[in-house]
Order: C-alpha cells, then sequence, then structure tokens
C-alpha cells in the first residue's frame, strides 16, 4: 500500500466560531492505494477543517462537562454529527452532547483540561461518505449481490472488533450499509483507528484520495488487550524512532523478556506484517523486529497494530516534530 501526501501547505483556517482565535494549519491530500483481491489497512491522515478553537473557560461539576463562553456551540455544530474534542496533550473524545457553550463528553477528563488555560480544538468526525463518496466515487465493488461478495470496510468499534460496512446498489436501492442493513452513510471513521478496506473482485488499483488537514498535536487514546488496528495519524514522515510508543508500551529489558513485550505490526506491500518491539536492558536500546534486525526506520505508513499482551492501558502517539516547523 502506498500512501502520498500533496500540497502541504500553511493556510489560514477560515470558517471558525466567531471570536476564536486565528491559527494557520498544513494541508492538503493524500493518496491511498487499495489493491484488488487484498485486505488494505489504512487510516484517515488528514482530518476535516477545525469547527471551533478556543480556551477551556470552565469545567462544570461533572469530570466530562467543559464551557467555552465565547462559542454558541448549538448555533455551529450540526444535530445528529459527531465531532472529535482535541486536547494539546493529545486527549481526543467524540462529542455527540452539546447545548449552548457547554460540551459534554464520554469520558472524565479532568486530567488534561486546567480552566482558563487548556486549549482546544473541535472537528467534526469523518465519515464513509466523506472518505469513499457519498455515491461511491471511488467505485468499490457494489454490484447488488450478497453483500460479502462486494468490497468492504471494516471499521473497529468500542468491542474491539469490527463493523463491516458496503456499498448497495441494485438500481432501486442505493447507499452505504452495515450487515444489519442500516444506513451508514454517516458511520464514523476515527482517525485514531486504522481500518480493512477488503478488496474481492479483480480490477485495478483504486488511488483513495482524501483532502483535509494535517493534526499537528500527539494523539493519546487506549489500547484494548490483544489486538489493535490504529491510525498513524501522521500522513508521512512517523517511524518508531519518532512515534514515542515506547513511552506507552511494555518493553523488554533482557532476552526472556521479549515474547512477553508489546507488539507493533506494520502492513508490507506483500499483504504481511512485519513485527517490532521496544528493547533496553541499558545497553543496547531501540526498535528491533522479529528478526532482532534494527527498526528505529520502520515506517508507520497509514494503517497499523499494537499487540497489547497485558491489560487496557493508553497509548500517546507522536506526530513528526516537523509538522510544527512548517
Amino acid at each position: 500500500m502506498k500512501t502520498t501526501l500533496y500540497s502541504l501547505l500553511a493556510a489560514a483556517a477560515c470558517g471558525m466560531a466567531f471570536g476564536q482565535t486565528a491559527y494557520t494549519t498544513p494541508v492538503g491530500y493524500v493518496t491511498q492505494t487499495l489493491s484488488p483481491n487484498k485486505s488494505t489497512l489504512i487510516s484517515v491522515t488528514v482530518q476535516n477543517p477545525t469547527d471551533a478553537a478556543g480556551v477551556i473557560d470552565a469545567e462544570s461539576a461533572a469530570p466530562n462537562t467543559v464551557t467555552d463562553t465565547q462559542v454558541n456551540f448549538t448555533t455551529i455544530l450540526t444535530v445528529g454529527a459527531t465531532y472529535i474534542l482535541e486536547f494539546p496533550d493529545g486527549l481526543i473524545q467524540e462529542v455527540t452532547s452539546w447545548s449552548g457553550s457547554v460540551l459534554t463528553t464520554p469520558d472524565d477528563i479532568t486530567a488534561s483540561v486546567v480552566p482558563g488555560t487548556t486549549t482546544y480544538k473541535l472537528r467534526r468526525a469523518t465519515t464513509v461518505s466523506d472518505i469513499f463518496g457519498a455515491n461511491n466515487s471511488f467505485g468499490l465493488k457494489a454490484d447488488g449481490a450478497a453483500p460479502a461478495d462486494n468490497d468492504l470496510i471494516l471499521i473497529p468499534n468500542a468491542q474491539n472488533a469490527f463493523d463491516t460496512v458496503y456499498y448497495f446498489d441494485d438500481g432501486e436501492t442505493v447507499g452505504w450499509f452495515d450487515f444489519q442493513d442500516n444506513m451508514a452513510d454517516n458511520k464514523v471513521i476515527n482517525y485514531a483507528d486504522g481500518i480493512f478496506v477488503q478488496r474481492q473482485n479483480q480490477g485495478t488499483d483504486i488511488s483513495l484520495v482524501i483532502n483535509g488537514e494535517v493534526k499537528t498535536e500527539s494523539t493519546k487514546n487506549t489500547l484494548f488487550s490483544g489486538f489493535n488496528f490504529l491510525g498513524a495519524v501522521a500522513p508521512l514522515g512517523l517511524e518508531l524512532s519518532n512515534s514515542g510508543l515506547e513511552n506507552s508500551l511494555t518493553i523488554a529489558t533482557s532476552g526472556e523478556e521479549v515474547p512477553d513485550a508489546d507488539k507493533v505490526l506494520q502492513q508490507q506491500p506483500n499483504g504481511s506484517y512485519r513485527t517490532a518491539y521496544y528493547f533496553d536492558d541499558g545497553e543496547t536500546v531501540g526498535w528491533f523486529d522479529a528478526q532482532d534486525n534494527t527498526a528505529d526506520d520502520m515506517v508507520l505508513d497509514t494503517g497499523f497494530l499494537i499487540e497489547n499482551k497485558g491489560a487496557p492501558k493508553g497509548y500517546t502517539l507522536s506526530v513528526p516534530a516537523s509538522y510544527n516547523n512548517p
């Protein structure tokens, strides 16, 4: 799978909430190649524009509610949509509830917020129709046959399983659906997650083009026990050596501990995976692959896996330092 970033520019944000501080951010578009007869792990590495940005004025008595008195979220946000709330320490939250100047998040965010100091960004979460086109503009297989015969999009869910989405067109019923026959046009694809695009026909390569802003801060989220399908967030330039993942994962400090260390798995062009772990015994330090070759330069291309050997835990994924030095 090949990913290319084009037109990386510093552009002033527009369309933001009234009274918010202006800022600049890199923008551009990426292409990701979806090959036939293959399940390709990808992610959303450029984001929807920022809808609001500012400073958190207050937290209420509830640890999952914050206020920005400069913004009326009721007037600027779309009812029924999901938004991603981003904090400077990397924490992200999927926000679906707001009223006036108050946002309600699903989790306790107290540790990430200092009222009067902490800044935030809020952007609409990317959906299936955003990425693949409301009318399947990139041409995934959709011939009206049994759903499992069409090309499939597998999106991680809260149970660390997958929700499967496909495009259906029998000449009468047309659109994106899940396997429970629910409409899935507005199914959220969180940029912290990697998704599989499973192409089931011969055909030719599809070049999936995504436009948007580049996120310039780290991303903080949670790992399930077992395999986690993650998005690299950064469209280019992210390697294990600058990912910061060694600060979140269980590392090996002796040869006997290598099997118990958490692993990072990156999909290779032939569909196989290169596995890496972090080792530090005080003398030998760094990322290594399963053959004990140095893996510091292993590129996290777009989507990748982490095998978390222990209990659920948080992780922080960095972006290259150059993203903040245009």
